[in-house]
């Protein structure tokens, strides 16, 4: 495995880890859970992405 497929990977588990943590912490309604298991299983049957999306975001320090 490729360096750049376990960044892609750890990037990906990392988004993965927020949203469960966020969605269990949060005491979402029952929708609100079940779309943020929609979202995770949508992340993990994902193909990884490039480096040129990452602009999408910017450092929050």
């Amino acid at each position: 495995m490729q360096l750049d497929d376990l960044n892609a990977m750890h990037k990906k588990m990392a988004c993965v880890r927020f949203i469960a943590e966020i969605s269990l912490i949060a005491n979402c309604k029952p929708t609100d859970f079940e779309l943020a298991l929609t979202i995770i299983a949508d992340l993990t049957n994902s193909e990884p992405r490039n480096e040129d999306s990452d602009g999408l975001f910017y450092s929050a320090n």
